[in-house]
């Protein structure tokens, strides 16, 4: 089981603060990547093989999963390791944050007003690799597709990858994939980061 103490996500708030939040916690990240419905529950009973009393029980946040079937859905699921590992690198961040605070106020004190725009600015004005300008005809749904696990599961583990590789791999067009990673990208899941040209999917600092 997660551990009681550490820093709360943005995302889940409480995820770190007891039982009943983790409960809550593990009940919307099934519903993100499986949805709410019957099929939901036996795609994570065949994933946890847990009995079907015990995962409607997650789904309705009446108790979170024990360490044993965390462990294995933290290995099955790409949504929940996502957010293990966000976790994981906020820790190290607030770490690394304290340590090197000094030096980080000493640089921007330095900079001025004419130098280059934050990264971030120059994210919202990507017009090919922003999210916000693929397209997207249809709804996006709380429950993931085949395609958009893949992805996420290459990102989580560190590949540099793009809608183009799940054109290539999966065989669907590029408007299909943009849309794909858009879907990621407005579940919080992950996001762009860096120019244009060299760029890289993460996992959203929403999930650390």
């Amino acid at each position: 089981m997660l551990p009681k103490k550490g820093r709360k996500l943005p995302k889940w708030k409480g995820a770190m603060a007891g039982r009943e939040a983790y409960a809550e916690t593990i009940a919307e990240l099934l519903k993100r990547e499986h949805g709410g419905t019957h099929r939901a529950v036996k795609q994570v009973m065949r994933l946890t093989d847990a009995s079907e009393r015990t995962v409607k029980h997650w789904l309705a946040a009446q108790h979170g999963p024990d360490t044993v079937f965390f462990l294995r859905l933290v290995t099955s699921s790409p949504v929940i390791r996502a957010f293990v590992i966000g976790l994981i690198e906020s820790s190290q961040g607030a770490v690394q944050d304290r340590h090197g605070a000094g030096q980080q106020a000493a640089r921007l004190s330095s900079k001025t007003s004419d130098t280059q725009p934050p990264r971030q600015d120059r994210r919202q004005s990507d017009r090919i690799n922003d999210p916000k300008t693929d397209p997207i005809n249809d709804p996006i749904t709380d429950a993931l597709n085949e395609r958009q696990r893949w992805f996420l599961s290459r990102v989580g583990t560190g590949h540099q990858c793009r809608a183009a590789d799940i054109s290539a791999y999966w065989k669907v067009s590029p408007k299909t994939a943009r849309r794909d990673v858009a879907g990621l990208c407005a579940l919080g899941l992950i996001r762009f980061t860096g120019a244009r040209r060299n760029g890289r999917y993460q996992l959203d600092s929403g999930l650390g």
